[in-house]
């Protein structure tokens, strides 16, 4: 076909002519077109932004009333630094007072959890209800005071009122009054059968009417409420916190409650923290009034109050905590009475007297806290809580009664820990005598545990004494033991090792 076409126009050969001659090309084969996406509708454009415009004439009056402000704030600064400044040091009252008490209460929780450990199964149970309780995991908790109402302990009838608690929180009233009355039949004589009662009746005033999801945060503002209150006319302050009290709350509203009372100094308050430390609410609020009252610096107490209060009941947890309070207490105020004279007859009081001083009157009262709690320590039966006692004798530098403690118990476990106790003590007043009850010593983990405790003090000096002695191998091994972590820093532990090697 190219050819053709060039030689048509090389000779003048007319191209329809050439045309003529060439056959008709096949016709393409008809494919159908690709239909197209359909393009989507463009975006209208934004409108403008609009633009403030400021008129020139309203410079000079901005600017006018611009320094006519810094001026005033000038003039009124002084009166708002004051201002701030005295709120400042209001708020850092409070935060001292309230520091202190909840120091004593987070070391009391962590006390009272590596307490729980020595405890039944049922107790542990019952301390972590009472943890998710707090936290509002209501159902949660209802399964763990199931867990100790069915293991029968010693918090069986507390489990059963915080579970009907709890479904009361639910709006489960059926199910409350049914644990209510279980309770009741159960536990006849418990002393929260008086809140059940009136837990009860805001259960059948509630009756048929769905969970307030506001439950919550009622209970946040009354805390609020009550911490605001704290240094209000305490005519109109005391009777409402009783009120609490005696009301269906939760425990930290009560807690908190207590709290307050604990820091008040008038009469009534002190009568009310004392009523309830010796058992007139529930268990609980017995625990929280004895802590407080072991805590305030002030309040006046007398040493036969607590040991009634000790004397009157089983609750290794309420023993535990009055113990607590004597070894707290007995070193920085005159919380234990007067040392001579009949012990336990005298208040307890921290202002100094007329021709005395606070520092005799200090003294006095940590001589008389160890008497008091070794009259308590000859007549208790329950291991765990004499070996507290035994940590309250050290925790009061008591040497005279760890060291009955030694020559008269029989427990080597109870003998270890006034071991320990005495290691806790500076090595000038202890560590001849640890050197010595080494060597009448016969049981070997006793002996380990007076190692460990001149280990404690640094005492090289009491360690090789011992060491010059020792015919066990597995001992004397220990002893070196210990010298060999103080030689970098002690002359009397290298030298003896120097001779070891000689």
């Amino acid at each position: 076909m190219r050819r053709v076409l060039i030689f048509a126009v090389m000779f003048g050969f007319p191209l329809a002519a050439a045309a003529q001659t060439l056959p008709p090309p096949a016709p393409p084969a008809q494919v159908p077109p690709t239909p197209r996406p359909a393009m989507p509708a463009p975006l209208p454009p934004p409108p403008p932004t609009p633009r403030a415009v400021v008129v020139p004439e309203l410079y000079g009056v901005l600017v006018e009333e611009a320094m006519q402000a810094a001026q005033a704030a000038r003039a009124d600064a002084p009166r708002v630094a004051q201002e701030a400044m005295a709120q400042a040091r209001e708020a850092l009252e409070h935060a001292r007072v309230v520091e202190l008490a909840e120091f004593d209460h987070m070391r009391w929780e962590l006390q009272d959890r590596v307490f729980s450990f020595s405890q039944d199964a049922s107790d542990a149970g019952y301390s972590s209800g009472m943890s998710l309780l707090g936290q509002r995991q209501y159902e949660q908790a209802i399964a763990r005071f199931d867990r100790v109402v069915v293991q029968k302990g010693t918090r069986a009838d507390a489990a059963l009122y915080w579970k009907a608690y709890a479904q009361f929180k639910l709006a489960r009233t059926e199910d409350a009054l049914a644990t209510i009355t279980q309770l009741r039949r159960d536990f006849g004589q418990s002393r929260y059968i008086n809140d059940a009662k009136v837990l009860e009746a805001d259960v059948r005033k509630r009756a048929g009417q769905p969970a307030n999801p506001d439950d919550t945060v009622n209970e946040e503002m009354k805390i609020l409420a009550i911490q605001g209150i704290q240094n209000s006319d305490p005519e109109r302050v005391i009777p409402l916190l009783e009120g609490i009290l005696s009301a269906t709350n939760s425990l930290r509203v009560k807690k908190q409650a207590l709290f307050v009372l604990a820091q008040s100094s008038q009469p009534r308050a002190r009568q009310i923290l004392m009523n309830y430390a010796k058992g007139a609410g529930t268990p609980d609020l017995q625990l929280e009034a004895i802590r407080y009252l072991g805590s305030s610096r002030e309040r006046q107490v007398t040493s036969a109050e607590l040991r009634d209060i000790y004397q009157s009941t089983q609750d290794v947890a309420v023993r535990s905590a009055i113990i607590r309070s004597y070894a707290s207490a007995g070193g920085r105020s005159p919380f234990m009475g007067v040392v001579s004279g009949t012990l336990g007859t005298a208040p307890m009081v921290v202002r100094p007297q007329a021709g005395g001083s606070a520092t005799s009157a200090t003294s006095a009262a940590s001589a008389a806290a160890p008497q008091e709690l070794w009259a308590l320590y000859e007549k208790e039966t329950n291991k765990d809580l004499k070996m507290q006692i035994v940590s309250a004798f050290g925790s009061l530098q008591a040497l005279d009664q760890l060291n009955q403690v030694l020559r008269t118990e029989k427990d080597p476990e109870v003998r270890r820990r006034a071991v320990r106790s005495l290691g806790s003590l500076k090595s000038d007043r202890t560590g001849q005598m640890l050197v010595d009850i080494y060597a009448s010593e016969q049981d070997v983990d006793t002996r380990k545990a007076v190692i460990s405790a001149l280990g404690s003090q640094n005492n090289a000096e009491g360690l090789v004494a011992i060491a010059r002695k020792e015919a066990s191998l597995e001992l004397k091994r220990s002893i070196v033991q210990k010298l060999s972590e103080m030689a970098p820093r002690s002359k009397v532990a290298a030298d003896y090792l120097m001779e070891i090697i000689k």
